[in-house]
């Protein structure tokens, strides 16, 4: 029988608190698991493991694998996500500063090169989303890079679109590369390099010209 206290709202925000933190274990636990394994090898009782619940518990929070990987996916790439939408579309300097970050996060770029290679297939159930993300992603970095383009600031042959699908395609290769070579890649330092050579003026003042 539940007492009255049970039901005080003090009770509900600890018993809230405790389901919001137990969730988020599970999405530590699986992000390793799923850079690794991949979708198809990776086991929910393997990651209810890791982390130290029931499978039973894991399943409350995430009824299907399908479910619990796109959880996996949105948390990693929420940071990029709440740029899409800026005035003047995301600053390429945000996936630079996104690269940097991740050299400490190698269970991070394990899993976007496993789940993305994967999702390629219609059939993955991620496929929509890095779909959609790719799609935003240069949406959004084109409508910044089209500011350059309109002040003739880019290299001879690039559009806003092509410069943008350079940039993130060398940000993917880069950190392919860095899984295999963590010591002598530099995945930050050689996009800077990449974009300095598409865009004639320090990203610094691009970002002036995008805010005018």
């Amino acid at each position: 029988m539940t007492s009255r206290a049970d039901s005080t709202p003090v009770a509900r925000t600890g018993h809230y608190a405790k389901g919001l933190a137990k969730r988020e274990a599970i999405l530590d636990a699986a992000l390793p698991v799923f850079g690794s394994a991949g979708f198809h090898g990776a086991s929910l009782r393997e990651i209810a493991r890791q982390c130290g619940v029931s499978h039973q518990s894991l399943m409350h929070y995430f009824p299907t694998k399908d479910e619990l990987l796109l959880a996996v996916l949105r948390r990693r790439d929420e940071r990029l996500r709440r740029h899409f939408d800026d005035d003047g579309g995301m600053r390429v300097a945000e996936l630079v500063d996104l690269a940097e970050d991740n050299v400490g996060m190698p269970g991070v770029i394990q899993l976007f090169n496993t789940a993305s290679a994967e999702a390629t297939s219609p059939e993955h159930p991620a496929h929509d989303y890095y779909a959609d993300l790719y799609e935003k992603i240069v949406a959004s970095t084109s409508r910044y890079l089209a500011v350059a383009a309109s002040h003739g600031l880019l290299a001879p042959g690039y559009t806003a679109e092509t410069a943008a699908r350079v940039v993130l395609a060398v940000q993917d290769g880069l950190q392919l590369q860095w899984l295999y070579a963590p010591d002598s890649v530099h995945v930050a330092e050689l996009m800077r390099l990449v974009i300095a050579s598409v865009v004639s003026v320090p990203l610094e003042r691009l970002d002036e010209l995008v805010v005018q």
